[in-house]
């Protein structure tokens, strides 16, 4: 298995790994990354992927290709949603999760927030890969009033930590799609 997630860093696509550390980038081949990290390092410092719910019930993890699409959904309540996953390494069953999500028209930034106590993640039976699947996340407010969602380029961010201190960022982009609303 690879020693982190290959995911983009930074809002200008550079790939690289979300490790939050030294030792990052291992499955990158980017020169200025450090080919030297191991599986015990990774899982020190915590590892992030953002994906979209997959499987046949929607409850496994598929990983979002950067400017993957993201269907925009309505559920009962109203406002518009879309659905991600987060797999996890080093962080146990149990983490905060924070996604921002930016338009890149516009940069403005819409936020779903980790709830006040860790979320449980469901994970392999080591518990090295935990996934946290579905996520619902609110795309109110990610573009002013009329302005066209479908198509629209945005930054996704999860930012991950647990009580013990393991902290891991992963970042990517996606387009927005309405073709399920």
């Amino acid at each position: 298995m690879r020693t982190c997630f290959l995911c983009v860093c930074g809002l200008i696509g550079v790939l690289g790994c979300s490790t939050g550390g030294e030792g990052r980038c291992a499955a990158n081949p980017n020169p200025g990354c450090d080919t030297a990290s191991t599986d015990a390092q990774v899982l020190a410092q915590g590892s992030a992927e953002i994906g979209v719910p997959g499987g046949p019930d929607g409850l496994e993890f598929a990983p979002l290709a950067n400017g993957g699409e993201l269907r925009l959904q309505t559920l009962g309540q109203g406002g518009t949603h879309v659905f991600l996953a987060v797999r996890t390494k080093g962080f146990g069953n149990r983490a905060y999760v924070t996604i921002t999500m930016r338009n890149l028209t516009t940069g403005k930034e819409i936020q779903s927030p980790a709830p006040p106590r860790p979320q449980l993640l469901f994970c392999d039976d080591a518990q090295r890969v935990c996934d946290l699947v579905p996520l619902t996340v609110m795309t109110g407010g990610i573009t002013e009033q009329g302005e066209e969602r479908d198509g629209l380029r945005v930054a996704i961010e999860a930012e991950v930590h647990n009580e013990a201190g393991v902290e891991a960022l992963a970042a990517t982009e996606a387009t927005l799609s309405t073709a399920d609303l």
